[in-house]
């Protein structure tokens, strides 16, 4: 089964069956971006109405092209996919990456679908949707998905989703916020190949560090159970699914003709395996990047830094109200905290209100996280407002970046976690797109707990399955 993946990901010659020159259409998108790929290997296209499609010799046929072929894009209509098909078994074609519609999950589309079936069995042609969106590797690189080559950044995070557009959307979304896909690939109907199988893939592939999955439903439960068995120990997976109401589950039978099942059995079912249900699927992409950039949340303790009192009391009611704690700080490490941050107004107790000190001394910040995680009183620290100087003083820019640059090594040091909170994003602050080259910020209340709540339920989870 791996073999027959990496020839998704690593194929030495490609057929774009359906290429064109029209534009907004998938035969362009696609044919543009895998032209990208000549590098690497040969491209072909083919279109029986033209004798050159995007400046390339355009060949009637597969049949035609002079050597076998290990992938095959196949971008034609329905009714023409399986007669296209039995002819790319003539060129020997390892994969194909159907992206024509209209099979399962129409009543007039079922007959194709069973032709589907019968091309794996009789011709051993592996097949990727139909109904898909294409997929990208950032690491070779290999783009076949409508894509523009500028969204795509080379990152240890792979995603599998039951829906394309899906993957297009938090790919364009993520790279301005530092929150980047490596490997990415739509499933569609999942006529031959699953998500299970591309989940079983990339824990073989030891550039993929991080997986998020966005299901409608699971075709085989025992064989998903038992490949995330094999991989949650090892690899994070986190999972965004479609919950169980009547107008849910019609949208995705017409969508993908998957059947959304029980609710409350699959929440179960991952829960045992290690898997990260989340609640919105953008908070996935964060939680993925948290896992790569923050050291194991190993427990409930958190300390919060912040200016103004205002932020610690909303940061305290958000963890406390997650199941978290906000501990006081021991006598002993509030009387050491006060030799820093002397001011009479300055509360140490934890929050830790670093405005009320009257300085902006953010050398004293470092002090007060060095005596507070080397106390062993807290699991994490949370720092609100960090970001928020640069639009009152564009100076304050070059600091706040530095200050990042010193929280990073402060985590790698003692190995604890430490998030940023801020409501500023890269339109308020020019200090946040610096920052987050080094360090996530979170600028919601709810993707911080979400985030918090994936890495605190993973390492405890692992703990205790170790």
């Amino acid at each position: 089964m791996s073999d027959s993946i990496d020839y998704f990901f690593h194929p030495r010659s490609i057929a774009i069956i359906g290429a064109s020159d029209r534009e907004y259409s998938w035969g362009h998108w696609i044919g543009v971006n895998l032209l990208a790929y000549k590098t690497y290997g040969n491209v072909y296209i083919v279109n029986p109405k033209h004798e050159f499609v995007l400046g390339e010799k355009a060949y009637k046929s597969i049949s035609d092209i002079p050597e076998d072929i290990d992938l095959a894009l196949v971008i034609v209509p329905a009714a023409q996919v399986i007669s296209t098909l039995e002819k790319c078994a003539d060129k020997n074609v390892k994969v194909a990456t159907i992206i024509s519609a209209g099979f399962s999950e129409t009543i007039e589309g079922k007959k194709f679908a069973e032709g589907l079936k019968r091309i794996v069995k009789e011709y051993q042609i592996r097949l990727q949707g139909p109904n898909c969106a294409g997929f990208y590797n950032t690491a070779v690189p290999i783009n076949a998905s409508p894509l523009a080559p500028q969204f795509l950044k080379e990152s240890p995070v792979a995603f599998i989703t039951q829906s394309g557009f899906v993957g297009n959307s938090l790919s364009i979304w993520g790279p301005p916020r530092n929150l980047t896909i490596g490997k990415y690939i739509s499933v569609g109907n999942e006529a031959d190949l699953t998500v299970t199988d591309y989940v079983e893939y990339f824990s073989k592939d030891p550039t993929v560090q991080v997986m998020l999955l966005y299901i409608e439903g699971v075709k085989d439960g025992e064989r998903f159970k038992s490949v995330l068995k094999k991989v949650t120990p090892e690899k994070p997976i986190l999972i965004w699914k479609t919950s169980e109401t009547a107008a849910v589950k019609r949208a995705a039978l017409s969508h993908t003709a998957h059947l959304v099942g029980s609710q409350q059995i699959f929440q179960s079912l991952i829960k045992q395996l290690g898997a990260i249900q989340i609640r919105r699927l953008e908070y996935g992409l964060l939680a993925c990047h948290s896992f790569l950039r923050h050291p194991p949340l190993q427990g409930p303790r958190f300390a919060i830094m912040m200016v103004g009192a205002g932020w610690g009391i909303i940061l305290t009611d958000a963890l406390s109200t997650a199941g978290f704690e906000v501990p006081e700080f021991s006598t002993e490490l509030q009387a050491e905290l006060k030799t820093i941050l002397p001011n009479y107004r300055v509360s140490v107790k934890n929050p830790v209100d670093f405005g009320a000190a009257d300085t902006m001394d953010f050398s004293l910040m470092v002090k007060i996280i060095r005596k507070v995680f080397e106390s062993d009183e807290i699991d994490g620290f949370i720092i609100a407002n960090v970001g928020e100087f640069s639009p009152f003083d564009e100076r304050a820019t070059i600091l706040e970046t530095q200050i990042a640059k010193t929280l990073q090594r402060l985590e790698k040091k003692y190995q604890k976690p430490i998030y940023l909170f801020t409501l500023m994003s890269e339109i308020n602050s020019k200090s946040v797109p610096l920052i987050k080259k080094r360090m996530n910020m979170y600028h919601t209340m709810d993707e911080l707990i979400e985030v918090i709540k994936a890495q605190y339920f993973y390492y405890r989870w692992k703990s205790k399955a170790q």
